[in-house]
């Protein structure tokens, strides 16, 4: 609870101390309806096509099930500089907006997608037999069984839409520019190029990032109270609608070259076979080896970290108003988190372990609800049957409920691991030359205007993120991430 509140509080602290003008005043006006705008509407386009393309992966049983996933899980976690250039290579500034609509659903639908095949895979087959045997046609199992179950986890991932959307920095800053900058393009404006000239420069900043969270307090109050109440698929039988297992791989491919388009140009343009490893690390002035090293060691502890901690929240419950604190991550802005996370702890710790406690911070939020989630898919009566015989909650949880919930942990760990493996905002206020990460040296052969560099670079991310989200989706076995 310390780790979050004592950061919000330095922030309140500043906010409070805001010298604003008429001019403020419209500025933010304008941000704000341009966050609230983009949000909605790419949230719904999102949840549409996520939702359609969630109930393919159910349908879909075939041995490219981990590869499409871990295709549609790397849209997610691009960084939002990479996704600004790549639609730019392609369209140009033909319509700004649209393209920002454009982007927001390539990022996002993809995770709903997933989302929603994770609680649709759960549905019982069983029930669905038992509806066939009744007379139930493939349209009405479709839409009475596996269609209601996917759109719990969609929902999940629509309130998640609506928030990383509002939260827009990438986007709008690269493509947008001043007409379409959301708050998030604001708060960042203030804090590194308009600072007021006072004994608080980032007090502007402050109270930009602490009206942020007190409009996604609503949406984050949404996300916290949804239950999606999924049952356990108990039965060995085969899906019922195998035979729309090429209709579904059909459906899937387009959706892979829907949201593929961007990342397909750059493989072209830039074929990976010409890559200068020396080059880019000359520029950089950092060995190639030390940013892969760097990438994967952070992701990988603050991982574990965020796991362990929502395993123990996940087995205590924690009430409703302890579980909104500790999810106040999830809406507070990533560059002003790891600000305030610098400022407050920055002189405690060494600048490695402030970057896993801020990925940490960063993945707890996600973690805990997919968690949650997944063990409320459990019968009661699996729950507590070891706590009959003395077990602990934390013994019982490792003894019966995680074996039970194998599967969904692949997913869990692999969003987790590659959204903190494509984190871009919150370190890149706080890192060191030692601590350089994939997206930073982006950033920085960005900066440096070196462009071949940022997308060979670019391209060696991706791949490192399909691997990875590849190996840890072939982890479940046991369940319909691992089956083919």
């Amino acid at each position: 609870m310390v780790l979050v509140l004592v950061p919000l509080a330095f922030l309140l602290f500043y906010a409070l101390h805001l010298s604003a003008s008429r001019l403020f005043y419209h500025v933010l006006t304008s941000a704000v309806e341009q966050s609230f705008l983009q949000g909605t509407l790419s949230t719904a386009i999102s949840l549409a096509v996520g939702l359609i393309f969630g109930v393919l992966l159910v349908l879909y049983t075939g041995r490219f099930k981990n590869v499409i996933i871990s295709l549609l899980l790397i849209t997610y976690v691009m960084p939002g500089l990479i996704m600004a250039l790549g639609i730019i290579s392609i369209f140009g500034f033909s319509s700004r907006f649209w393209e920002i609509i454009y982007g927001n659903v390539i990022y996002n639908a993809p995770m709903i997608a997933v989302l929603a095949f994770s609680t649709g895979s759960t549905t019982s087959k069983m029930e669905v037999y038992s509806a066939k045997t009744i007379g139930a046609r493939d349209s009405d199992i479709i839409r009475r069984f596996y269609l209601p179950n996917s759109l719990r986890g969609g929902m999940l991932g629509g309130i998640l839409t609506f928030v990383l959307t509002f939260e827009g920095f990438s986007l709008p800053l690269i493509i947008g520019g001043p007409r379409f900058s959301t708050m998030e393009v604001m708060i960042y404006q203030f804090k590194s190029i308009f600072p007021t000239f006072s004994n608080f420069p980032f007090s502007t900043a402050s109270f930009l990032g602490v009206l942020q969270l007190i409009i996604l307090m609503g949406p984050l109050y949404v996300y916290i109270s949804i239950r999606t109440h999924s049952r356990r698929n108990d039965s060995g039988l085969p899906i019922p609608l195998k035979k729309y297992n090429k209709i579904a791989l059909t459906g899937l491919v387009i959706f892979l070259v829907f949201i593929m388009i961007p990342l397909f140009g750059m493989f072209v343009k830039y074929p990976i076979w010409q890559i200068n490893l020396t080059a880019i690390s000359t520029k950089l002035q950092i060995s190639m080896t030390a940013l892969i090293s760097n990438t994967l060691l952070f992701s990988f502890v603050s991982t574990f970290a965020a796991f362990m901690i929502s395993i123990i929240i996940t087995v205590y419950r924690l009430s409703m108003r302890n579980q909104f604190i500790v999810l106040l991550p999830l809406i507070l802005s990533p560059v002003t988190l790891a600000l305030s996370y610098f400022l407050v702890y920055g002189e405690l710790i060494p600048t490695t372990m402030l970057i896993i406690l801020i990925f940490t911070v960063v993945a707890v939020p996600l973690n805990i609800r997919m968690l949650t989630q997944a063990t409320d898919t459990l019968p009661p009566s699996e729950k507590y049957s070891s706590r009959v015989l003395g077990d602990s909650s934390i013994s019982s949880f490792f003894k019966v409920q995680l074996p039970r919930i194998k599967w969904e942990i692949s997913t869990i760990v692999s969003l987790t691991f590659i959204t903190v493996m494509g984190e871009f905002s919150s370190i890149v206020t706080v890192y060191t030359a030692s601590t350089e990460t994939i997206t930073i040296g982006i950033y920085r052969l960005l900066l440096l205007r070196y462009t071949d560099g940022v997308y060979y670079l670019t391209e060696i991310f991706l791949i490192a993120i399909f691997i990875s989200s590849f190996l840890i989706n072939h982890i479940g076995k046991s369940g319909p991430l691992g089956q083919t």
